[in-house]
Protein backbone atom coordinates (compact mmCIF):
# COMPACT_ATOMS: atom_id res chain seq x y z
CA UNK A 1 0.00 0.00 0.00
CA UNK A 2 2.83 2.39 0.82
CA UNK A 3 4.34 1.85 -2.62
CA UNK A 4 0.97 2.47 -4.29
CA UNK A 5 0.53 5.63 -2.22
CA UNK A 6 3.96 6.89 -3.23
CA UNK A 7 3.25 6.20 -6.89
CA UNK A 8 -0.06 8.05 -6.67
CA UNK A 9 1.64 10.96 -4.93
CA UNK A 10 4.37 11.05 -7.61
CA UNK A 11 1.74 10.98 -10.35
CA UNK A 12 -0.27 13.82 -8.82
CA UNK A 13 2.83 15.95 -8.28
CA UNK A 14 3.92 15.34 -11.87
CA UNK A 15 0.47 16.27 -13.14
CA UNK A 16 0.52 19.41 -11.03
CA UNK A 17 3.94 20.28 -12.44
CA UNK A 18 2.65 19.96 -16.00
CA UNK A 19 -0.38 22.13 -15.21
CA UNK A 20 1.83 24.78 -13.60
CA UNK A 21 4.18 24.71 -16.59
CA UNK A 22 1.26 25.21 -18.98
CA UNK A 23 -0.02 28.09 -16.87
CA UNK A 24 3.47 29.60 -16.84
CA UNK A 25 3.53 29.52 -20.64
CA UNK A 26 0.11 31.16 -20.81
CA UNK A 27 0.97 33.90 -18.31
CA UNK A 28 4.49 34.74 -19.46
CA UNK A 29 4.29 34.13 -23.20
CA UNK A 30 3.93 37.66 -24.49
CA UNK A 31 6.35 37.51 -27.39
CA UNK A 32 3.97 36.43 -30.16
CA UNK A 33 4.01 39.26 -32.69
CA UNK A 34 0.90 40.37 -34.52
CA UNK A 35 2.34 41.99 -37.62
CA UNK A 36 -0.01 43.36 -40.27
CA UNK A 37 1.51 44.39 -43.57
CA UNK A 38 0.69 47.91 -44.67
CA UNK A 39 -0.39 48.59 -48.23
CA UNK A 40 3.02 50.13 -48.87
CA UNK A 41 4.75 46.99 -47.57
CA UNK A 42 2.61 44.76 -49.77
CA UNK A 43 3.36 46.90 -52.79
CA UNK A 44 7.08 46.88 -51.98
CA UNK A 45 7.32 43.11 -52.42
CA UNK A 46 9.32 42.71 -55.58
CA UNK A 47 9.22 40.00 -58.20
CA UNK A 48 12.24 38.98 -60.25
CA UNK A 49 12.28 36.04 -62.61
CA UNK A 50 15.89 35.10 -61.95
CA UNK A 51 18.43 36.18 -59.38
CA UNK A 52 22.08 36.06 -60.41
CA UNK A 53 25.12 36.67 -58.27
CA UNK A 54 26.19 40.31 -58.85
CA UNK A 55 29.65 41.14 -60.11
CA UNK A 56 30.40 43.58 -57.26
CA UNK A 57 29.50 43.88 -53.60
CA UNK A 58 27.40 47.07 -53.77
CA UNK A 59 24.09 45.17 -53.88
CA UNK A 60 25.11 43.06 -50.91
CA UNK A 61 25.88 46.08 -48.74
CA UNK A 62 22.66 47.77 -49.77
CA UNK A 63 20.67 44.67 -48.82
CA UNK A 64 22.62 44.30 -45.59
CA UNK A 65 21.77 47.87 -44.60
CA UNK A 66 18.06 47.41 -45.35
CA UNK A 67 17.50 43.79 -44.27
CA UNK A 68 20.39 42.81 -42.01
CA UNK A 69 19.06 44.18 -38.73
CA UNK A 70 18.97 41.48 -36.01
CA UNK A 71 20.15 38.87 -38.51
CA UNK A 72 23.10 36.52 -38.11
CA UNK A 73 24.13 35.52 -41.62
CA UNK A 74 26.23 32.49 -42.45
CA UNK A 75 29.34 32.63 -44.69
CA UNK A 76 28.69 31.64 -48.28
CA UNK A 77 24.97 32.31 -48.20
CA UNK A 78 24.78 35.90 -46.96
CA UNK A 79 23.50 37.40 -50.20
CA UNK A 80 20.97 34.64 -50.83
CA UNK A 81 19.55 35.06 -47.32
CA UNK A 82 19.27 38.83 -47.72
CA UNK A 83 17.58 38.52 -51.11
CA UNK A 84 15.04 36.10 -49.65
CA UNK A 85 14.51 38.39 -46.64
CA UNK A 86 13.80 41.31 -48.98
CA UNK A 87 10.56 39.53 -49.93
CA UNK A 88 9.32 39.55 -46.32
CA UNK A 89 8.76 43.06 -44.89
CA UNK A 90 7.26 41.35 -41.81
CA UNK A 91 10.70 40.00 -40.89
CA UNK A 92 12.69 43.21 -41.26
CA UNK A 93 13.43 43.55 -37.53
CA UNK A 94 12.78 39.99 -36.38
CA UNK A 95 15.86 38.26 -34.89
CA UNK A 96 16.88 35.37 -37.15
CA UNK A 97 20.07 33.30 -37.07
CA UNK A 98 21.09 31.41 -40.22
CA UNK A 99 23.20 28.40 -39.23
CA UNK A 100 25.14 25.77 -41.18
CA UNK A 101 25.37 22.35 -39.53
CA UNK A 102 24.75 18.65 -40.28
CA UNK A 103 21.02 17.89 -40.51
CA UNK A 104 18.95 15.28 -42.33
CA UNK A 105 16.69 17.92 -43.88
CA UNK A 106 18.29 20.27 -46.39
CA UNK A 107 16.83 23.36 -44.73
CA UNK A 108 14.56 23.91 -41.77
CA UNK A 109 13.21 26.85 -39.80
CA UNK A 110 12.02 26.94 -36.20
CA UNK A 111 11.88 29.21 -33.19
CA UNK A 112 15.02 29.08 -31.05
CA UNK A 113 13.96 26.61 -28.31
CA UNK A 114 15.59 28.66 -25.56
CA UNK A 115 13.58 31.74 -26.47
CA UNK A 116 10.38 29.67 -26.50
CA UNK A 117 11.03 27.97 -23.16
CA UNK A 118 12.00 31.26 -21.53
CA UNK A 119 9.09 33.55 -22.41
CA UNK A 120 10.78 36.62 -20.92
CA UNK A 121 13.54 36.33 -23.55
CA UNK A 122 12.80 38.00 -26.90
CA UNK A 123 11.91 35.27 -29.35
CA UNK A 124 14.47 34.45 -32.01
CA UNK A 125 14.23 32.14 -35.01
CA UNK A 126 16.71 29.71 -36.54
CA UNK A 127 17.11 28.78 -40.19
CA UNK A 128 19.32 25.69 -40.31
CA UNK A 129 21.18 24.99 -43.56
CA UNK A 130 22.47 21.43 -43.73
CA UNK A 131 26.01 20.70 -44.91
CA UNK A 132 25.59 16.94 -44.43
CA UNK A 133 22.28 15.08 -44.67
CA UNK A 134 23.77 11.60 -44.41
CA UNK A 135 23.89 11.12 -48.21
CA UNK A 136 20.17 10.59 -48.82
CA UNK A 137 19.48 14.27 -49.49
CA UNK A 138 23.01 15.32 -50.40
CA UNK A 139 22.15 15.87 -54.11
CA UNK A 140 20.05 18.86 -53.05
CA UNK A 141 22.31 20.38 -50.40
CA UNK A 142 22.10 24.16 -50.59
CA UNK A 143 25.77 24.29 -51.60
CA UNK A 144 24.90 22.19 -54.69
CA UNK A 145 21.81 24.23 -55.59
CA UNK A 146 21.91 27.03 -58.21
CA UNK A 147 21.88 30.60 -56.91
CA UNK A 148 18.34 31.50 -57.99
CA UNK A 149 16.95 28.31 -56.49
CA UNK A 150 18.87 28.95 -53.27
CA UNK A 151 16.97 32.22 -52.85
CA UNK A 152 13.71 30.36 -53.44
CA UNK A 153 14.19 27.60 -50.89
CA UNK A 154 15.51 30.01 -48.25
CA UNK A 155 12.40 32.08 -48.97
CA UNK A 156 10.26 28.99 -48.32
CA UNK A 157 11.84 28.63 -44.88
CA UNK A 158 11.24 32.29 -44.13
CA UNK A 159 7.60 31.61 -44.98
CA UNK A 160 7.61 29.28 -41.96
CA UNK A 161 9.04 32.05 -39.78
CA UNK A 162 6.27 34.43 -40.84
CA UNK A 163 3.72 31.79 -39.83
CA UNK A 164 5.34 31.36 -36.40
CA UNK A 165 5.33 35.07 -35.57
CA UNK A 166 1.90 35.30 -33.96
CA UNK A 167 1.84 31.80 -32.44
CA UNK A 168 2.27 31.28 -28.72
CA UNK A 169 4.50 28.65 -27.13
CA UNK A 170 1.73 26.12 -26.53
CA UNK A 171 0.63 26.30 -30.15
CA UNK A 172 4.23 25.84 -31.33
CA UNK A 173 4.62 22.75 -29.15
CA UNK A 174 1.39 21.30 -30.54
CA UNK A 175 2.49 22.13 -34.09
CA UNK A 176 5.83 20.35 -33.63
CA UNK A 177 4.03 17.23 -32.39
CA UNK A 178 1.52 17.22 -35.24
CA UNK A 179 4.22 17.78 -37.85
CA UNK A 180 6.21 14.84 -36.52
CA UNK A 181 3.36 12.35 -36.23
CA UNK A 182 0.63 13.47 -38.66
CA UNK A 183 1.76 13.20 -42.28
CA UNK A 184 -1.43 14.78 -43.64
CA UNK A 185 -0.94 17.78 -41.35
CA UNK A 186 2.73 18.11 -42.39
CA UNK A 187 1.75 18.02 -46.08
CA UNK A 188 -0.82 20.79 -45.71
CA UNK A 189 1.63 22.78 -43.59
CA UNK A 190 4.39 22.64 -46.22
CA UNK A 191 2.08 23.31 -49.15
CA UNK A 192 0.63 26.36 -47.40
CA UNK A 193 4.18 27.58 -46.82
CA UNK A 194 4.91 27.22 -50.54
CA UNK A 195 1.80 29.30 -51.24
CA UNK A 196 2.94 31.91 -48.72
CA UNK A 197 6.30 32.20 -50.47
CA UNK A 198 4.57 32.54 -53.85
CA UNK A 199 2.40 35.32 -52.40
CA UNK A 200 5.62 37.08 -51.36
CA UNK A 201 6.99 37.12 -54.89
CA UNK A 202 9.18 34.00 -54.88
CA UNK A 203 7.14 31.96 -57.34
CA UNK A 204 9.75 31.92 -60.11
CA UNK A 205 12.44 30.77 -57.69
CA UNK A 206 10.27 28.00 -56.22
CA UNK A 207 9.26 26.86 -59.69
CA UNK A 208 12.92 26.53 -60.71
CA UNK A 209 13.75 24.79 -57.44
CA UNK A 210 10.91 22.30 -57.89
CA UNK A 211 12.40 21.20 -61.21
CA UNK A 212 15.94 21.16 -59.80
CA UNK A 213 14.99 18.84 -56.92
CA UNK A 214 13.06 16.40 -59.06
CA UNK A 215 15.75 16.25 -61.71
CA UNK A 216 18.42 15.75 -59.00
CA UNK A 217 16.55 12.68 -57.77
CA UNK A 218 16.22 11.23 -61.26
CA UNK A 219 12.66 12.13 -62.23
CA UNK A 220 11.97 12.35 -65.94
CA UNK A 221 10.21 15.26 -67.61
CA UNK A 222 7.15 13.08 -68.14
CA UNK A 223 7.05 12.07 -64.47
CA UNK A 224 7.33 15.68 -63.34
CA UNK A 225 4.59 16.88 -65.66
CA UNK A 226 2.26 14.10 -64.47
CA UNK A 227 2.94 14.76 -60.79
CA UNK A 228 0.17 16.10 -58.59
CA UNK A 229 2.51 17.09 -55.78
CA UNK A 230 3.22 15.47 -52.43
CA UNK A 231 4.47 17.25 -49.33
CA UNK A 232 5.44 20.26 -51.43
CA UNK A 233 3.73 21.81 -54.43
CA UNK A 234 4.65 20.35 -57.81
CA UNK A 235 5.85 22.68 -60.59
CA UNK A 236 2.36 22.62 -62.11
CA UNK A 237 0.78 23.50 -58.77
CA UNK A 238 3.26 26.34 -58.24
CA UNK A 239 2.43 27.69 -61.70
CA UNK A 240 -1.29 27.55 -60.88
CA UNK A 241 -0.70 29.36 -57.59
CA UNK A 242 1.30 32.08 -59.37
CA UNK A 243 -1.66 32.78 -61.63
CA UNK A 244 -3.56 34.06 -58.58
CA UNK A 245 -1.16 37.00 -58.29
CA UNK A 246 -1.07 39.80 -60.83
CA UNK A 247 2.58 40.65 -60.25
CA UNK A 248 3.79 37.51 -62.08
CA UNK A 249 3.98 38.86 -65.62
CA UNK A 250 6.98 37.03 -67.09
CA UNK A 251 6.36 33.72 -68.83
CA UNK A 252 7.59 30.65 -66.97
CA UNK A 253 10.40 28.63 -68.51
CA UNK A 254 9.06 25.68 -70.51
CA UNK A 255 9.46 22.40 -68.58
CA UNK A 256 11.68 20.85 -71.24
CA UNK A 257 14.21 23.68 -70.84
CA UNK A 258 15.22 22.22 -67.47
CA UNK A 259 16.45 19.10 -69.24
CA UNK A 260 18.53 20.86 -71.88
CA UNK A 261 22.18 20.62 -70.88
Amino acid sequence: MKILGRLLKWFLLSLLGVVLLVLLFLVLDRDAQHIVLSKADRESIKVLKKYVRPADSSEYYSLLKNWGENKQLTPGFELQCLLALSHYPELKKVPIDFLVQPAFIQLSARPDPITVLLPWVKRKYLVVISNDTGRENDPILLSKTPFNEQVGIIGHELGHVVFYLDKNSLYLAKLAYQYQYDEAFATVFEQETDKRAVAHGLGYQLYDFAFFVRKAFGNTLEEIQAEKGDMYLSPGEIAAEMQKHRFYTDTLNPPKSYFED
